[in-house]
């Protein structure tokens, strides 16, 4: 947890390979990212730091960061981070998913080292403003690993959360004007990370009274040292933020016929399903009208009681219980289909496929 943040930054030239940064405040384009050294503590001590953008692909980044530091081992030096430029500007409830994958790992460290790998994850009324600013109303961190007895802001409010596949202890405090919420790993380095970071949102929405009417704001990755030495290696990074707009385009467009895997909220499937083969077409034009209409309702019934948190039959639990508009039983639609699992089941849905007969899901 940074106590302030400066984003008055010179921002250098881009470049896509092996750009090393060694300015407090230097910063490089990196693809969809920018990457920054961020000194922003490292007057409450003593050291150097230097940051390296080793190659930024499309939404991967890899990069590097080296430095040694000493003194008040309670104060943060320095955030190396990276963050996205344009995942950002979404309201909390607009998000369907936010698929994160994160591979580091320490190349060195000191034996005294204290520093943490984490994500700080900004929130505010407004739809944009600067991290830890006055636009700034919640701090969501996600701390990979906690080395030499660092801690968070605040008390712990929770313990052994399951969120991401991972176990995850949860503190909160105040931090000038905003809200800080850390998630503190409860297994250790958590070096091989791939996450839905929308499943952190709802928790936060559902359990900790967090407003989903907040903006995303910034979403940033890397490290926070307190003294001694590393040097951290980002073998790769991406994150990407679809929102309930981006969901129903895609699945509106997406094709029927492309085999997919089970695994659902992928950066490789952005409209949040994977595709599918199961398939059945109506049989007449007039049948195929009334089940396109049949289709957009159910679908806007997914995106709007479902789309929003929970796992896969979470969401069809709620559907299967509700009724679409125009009277249309979403339930009965849902029970003809041919779908071997949840997957499928929200495949077919999003892919505009239809039952052989719609005779049971047309409006009444």
């Amino acid at each position: 947890m940074r106590l302030f943040s400066l984003f008055t930054f010179a921002v250098l030239s881009a470049g896509a390979y092996a750009q090393t940064l060694t300015g407090d405040f230097d910063c490089t384009a990196a693809g969809v990212y920018t990457l920054c050294q961020n000194l922003w503590g490292a007057s409450s001590g003593q050291g150097s730091q230097s940051t390296t953008l080793v190659k930024a692909s499309g939404n991967s980044a890899s990069w590097s960061t080296t430095y040694t530091w000493s003194g008040s081992p309670n104060n943060v030096k320095s955030y190396p981070n990276l963050f996205h430029t344009t995942a950002k500007g979404m309201q909390l409830s607009a998000i369907q998913s936010a698929p994160t994958s994160w591979q580091w790992n320490y190349q060195s460290a000191s034996s005294d080292l204290r520093a943490d790998v984490s994500y700080d994850i900004w929130t505010g009324v407004p739809s944009s403003g600067d991290p830890a600013s006055s636009a700034s109303s919640y701090e969501i961190m996600i701390w990979l690993s906690q080395r030499g007895g660092v801690g968070p802001i605040g008390g712990n409010v929770a313990s052994n959360l399951q969120l991401g596949n991972h176990t995850w202890n949860l503190h909160q405090g105040s931090n000038s004007n905003w809200q800080v919420f850390s998630f503190i790993t409860a297994e250790g380095d958590i070096t091989d990370f791939d996450a839905d970071l929308n499943d952190f949102f709802q928790y936060l929405v559902q359990h900790q009274g967090v407003d989903n009417t907040q903006f995303l704001q910034a979403v940033q990755t890397g490290t926070e040292p307190f003294t001694g030495s590393g040097d951290l290696v980002i073998n790769n990074f991406s994150v990407d933020v679809q929102t309930v707009g981006s969901f129903n385009s895609q699945a509106a467009s997406s094709s029927s016929s492309s085999s997919s895997s089970s695994s659902s909220f992928s950066s490789s499937s952005p409209s949040g399903v994977a595709s599918s083969s199961k398939t059945t077409s109506p049989t007449s034009t007039a049948g195929s009208a009334k089940a396109t209409t049949t289709l957009k309702a159910c679908r806007q019934r997914l995106v709007l009681l479902g789309g929003v948190g929970g796992s896969l039959t979470e969401r069809i639990s709620k559907i299967m219980s509700a009724t679409a508009p125009g009277r249309i039983s979403c339930k009965s639609y849902f029970n003809r289909l041919d779908a071997e699992n949840e997957t499928d089941l929200i495949v077919s849905i999003s892919n505009g496929s239809a039952p052989s007969s719609c005779s049971e899901c047309l409006p009444t």
